[in-house]
C-alpha cells in the first residue's frame, strides 16, 4: 500500500488530459447530429471512440481526490462536496439557460419568477447536456462518508471483491444482457437492478484504489493490454453484430471502463511528471481548474456559434484535436480568474 503517498503531480497532470479529451469527446459527439458525408461521420464515430473513456475517468478522478483528502464525517461531507455540487450545478445550469437564448438572438427571461423557473429546471435534470455528470456526482457525494468509511477500513481484498462487484454486475452483466437479452442471467439482472446502484461508485471507488494502491508489475501490463484492447473495439465496433457500437460505446462497457483504469495507470507508473517542484506545483495548479474548463468551454462554443465558426469548417481530422485545444487555452483563464473569487470560487471550478 502506498501510504502517505500524496503525489499531486501524476493526478494533476491525468485530469487536464481527461478533460481536453472529453472536450474532444462532446465535440465528436456534437459533430455527428450534424449533416456530413460519409468520411466525416466515421471521422468523428472513431474520435468519440478514442476518447469514451473519458467519463467513466472523470468519476474516477472525482473518487481518488475525495477519498484520499477526508471528510468522513456526514456533516462534512454535505458542507464540502455535496452542497458544492449542488450550488456548481445550479450556478452553471443558470449561466447556460440564460446565455444560450442570448447568443442565439432569442433574447431571455430575466424577471425573478423567471430565474426561479429555470432554478427548478435544473433541479429536474435540465440543465445543459454537458453538466449532466454532476447529477450522478451530487448522488456519489451523498453516499461519500459511507463510501469513505468502507475504503479507509476494508481489506486490499475486500476492495478487490467490492470493485469486481461492480465490474461483474455494471459492465460485464449488462453487456451479457445486450448480447442476449432473452437469457435467464439477462432477467435476473433486470430483477435485482444492482448495475443501477454499482456502476459510478465502481469508478469513485477504483479510481481511490489505483492512486491509493500499488499494483504489481505483472498486474500493470495486463492492464496495459486490456485497456489497449478495449480502445481498439471501442474505436473500431462494427456496426453489426453482437458487439455493436449500442453496447460497446456505454460509459459502463467493460471495454471503455478497463480504458480509463489503464490510462489512470499509465499517468502514475509512466507518465508522471518529474519530481521537481515547480513542475509539480504547476501541473496541480493546472490540473485544480481543469474542471473548470470543462464547465466554462461549452460558453466559447455557444459563442462561436453566434458568429457562425462550427468545428467542421475545416476537416474533422483536424478541426476536432484543434478545436478542443483552443476551447482548452480560452476557459483556462476564465477558470482561473473564477478560482479566485474569495469564498466560492474553487467551488465553481
Amino acid at each position: 500500500m502506498a501510504k502517505g503517498d500524496h503525489n499531486t503531480g501524476w493526478p494533476g497532470f491525468f485530469r487536464v488530459f481527461t478533460v481536453l479529451c472529453a472536450i474532444m469527446l462532446l465535440l465528436a459527439q456534437g459533430g455527428q447530429e450534424m449533416t456530413l458525408t460519409a468520411g466525416q461521420r466515421q471521422v468523428l464515430s472513431v474520435y468519440e471512440g478514442l476518447t469514451l473513456w473519458t467519463v467513466p475517468a472523470l468519476f474516477m478522478l472525482w473518487g481518488m481526490f475525495a477519498l484520499e483528502e477526508g471528510r468522513p464525517q456526514v456533516s462534512a461531507a454535505l458542507t464540502g462536496l455535496t452542497l458544492p455540487a449542488l450550488c456548481t450545478l445550479l450556478f452553471w445550469g443558470v449561466v447556460y439557460a440564460i446565455t444560450a437564448p442570448l447568443l442565439a438572438g432569442s433574447g431571455g427571461n430575466f424577471t425573478l419568477a423567471g430565474l426561479i423557473d429555470i432554478l427548478l429546471w435544473v433541479l429536474k435534470g435540465g440543465a445543459h447536456f454537458h453538466l449532466w455528470v454532476l447529477y450522478p456526482l451530487i448522488g456519489l457525494y451523498l453516499v461519500h462518508p459511507a463510501l469513505h468509511r468502507f475504503a479507509s477500513s476494508a481489506s486490499r481484498g475486500e476492495l478487490c471483491y467490492f470493485l469486481g462487484l461492480c465490474f461483474l454486475f455494471a459492465s460485464l452483466l449488462p453487456l451479457w444482457a445486450g448480447v442476449w437479452p432473452d437469457s435467464t442471467l439477462a432477467n435476473l439482472l433486470d430483477r435485482l437492478r444492482v448495475h443501477l446502484v454499482l456502476g459510478w461508485t465502481g469508478c469513485y471507488v477504483g479510481g481511490w484504489y489505483l492512486r491509493h494502491y500499488t499494483i504489481s508489475r505483472i498486474s500493470e501490463y495486463v492492464l496495459y493490454l486490456l485497456g489497449l484492447l478495449g480502445l481498439v473495439l471501442t474505436t473500431l465496433s462494427p456496426s453489426v453484430g453482437p458487439l455493436s457500437p449500442d453496447l460497446t460505446r456505454r460509459y459502463m462497457a467493460p471495454n471503455v471502463l478497463l480504458t480509463a483504469a489503464a490510462l489512470c495507470a499509465l499517468f502514475r507508473y509512466v507518465l508522471g511528471i518529474s519530481e521537481e517542484r515547480s513542475r509539480r506545483r504547476a501541473v496541480s495548479q493546472l490540473g485544480a481548474c481543469a474542471f473548470g474548463v470543462y464547465l466554462i468551454h461549452q460558453l466559447w462554443v455557444l459563442i462561436f456559434q453566434r458568429f457562425g465558426v462550427s468545428p467542421l469548417s475545416i476537416s474533422p481530422v483536424l478541426s476536432v484535436p484543434l478545436f478542443a485545444l483552443a476551447l482548452f487555452l480560452l476557459s483556462l483563464p476564465v477558470a482561473w480568474l473564477i478560482s479566485l473569487i474569495p469564498g466560492v470560487g474553487t467551488k465553481l471550478t
